[in-house]
């Protein structure tokens, strides 16, 4: 990944003004990926975000795992074990 791809994906985070720190809620998550909170549920469970629970048992997205996933999506297709992609030639 190159730093212009790093600063086009920080430029991402940041217009979708999510103040980021440490980790962010499963709404920010969603927010900064520009997916649902679905989404971030099975990307959790697929083991592609990290997560931390707060005293309270919430559960809350360490930003570094959304970098490193957005980074993987800037990339191109993902071709680890459960995606799928798809070549349609007419």
């Amino acid at each position: 990944m190159t730093d212009s791809a790093d600063s086009d994906f920080a430029s991402r985070v940041g217009s979708r003004a999510v103040p980021l720190g440490r980790s962010v809620s499963i709404e920010q998550a969603a927010r900064v990926l520009a997916v649902s909170r679905r989404t971030i549920y099975n990307r959790i469970r697929e083991g592609r975000l990290r997560t931390i629970r707060t005293i309270g048992g919430s559960q809350r997205v360490l930003v570094e795992s959304l970098i490193d996933l957005g980074k993987a999506r800037a990339a191109g297709p993902a071709a680890g074990p459960g995606v799928r992609s798809l070549v349609y030639r007419s």
